[in-house]
């Protein structure tokens, strides 16, 4: 163990990966992991630590897979969910298939989403009807909140907390719904997800 922000070394989880997409013949993963953690190198998560970007999505895709999520089209998403976004990709220029390629834009925030709460629920229900898009955006938030939120101040960390229930509690309910195929999976991460923010409220 390294640090709140950073849990795990990034390169032992980089390792697995790429171990079991090789085991698994997963030939779109073993692709895009070089290509994400290229694209990456250089950007940092917020904190203090200085933690490499890449340590963000290699845990979001190890989570997937610990979960049973080991398609290739959802780990390859989960890889690169946040590239667009960080990169300056277009989406056309992935190297991946359609399937892939439509998750990870649905995943990817646009200018208009923090300009209007009608834009932000236009990004989540878009999210909510692609089951790989809905869980991989649960397990981002996950991620997050466990690491990145840890060296937040106080303000931004409340603000934080009142966007995942807002946003994110409701999406639980509509997966179990929706997906009931993934309803053990979606009980831990939602499980995680609730203990970390009680946790976090009851120490304040």
């Amino acid at each position: 163990m390294i640090s709140g922000e950073r849990l795990f070394d990034e390169s032992e989880i980089y390792d697995y990966i790429h171990t079991y997409a090789y085991e698994k013949q997963m030939k779109q993963t073993l692709c895009v992991l070089p290509y994400a953690e290229k694209l990456h190198q250089g950007q940092y998560r917020s904190g203090k630590k200085r933690v490499p970007y890449i340590y963000h999505p290699l845990m979001v895709a190890y989570h997937a897979l610990t979960l049973g999520f080991d398609e290739d089209n959802m780990i390859s998403a989960a890889l690169l969910h946040d590239i667009c976004e960080d990169c300056n990709i277009h989406p056309e220029a992935l190297p991946v298939n359609d399937e892939t390629r439509e998750i990870v834009e649905l995943l990817t925030h646009h200018d208009d989403y923090y300009r209007s709460n009608d834009a932000k629920k236009q990004y989540f229900d878009r999210i909510a009807k692609n089951k790989r898009a809905l869980i991989i955006k649960l397990l981002d938030r996950c991620n997050n909140i466990s690491s990145v939120a840890a060296g937040f101040e106080k303000a931004r960390m409340d603000n934080y907390i009142k966007n995942t229930e807002e946003w994110f509690y409701p999406l639980f309910e509509k997966a179990k719904i929706d997906f009931p195929e993934c309803m053990h999976q979606i009980f831990i991460i939602e499980y995680r997800l609730r203990s970390i923010i009680e946790s976090i409220k009851n120490l304040k």
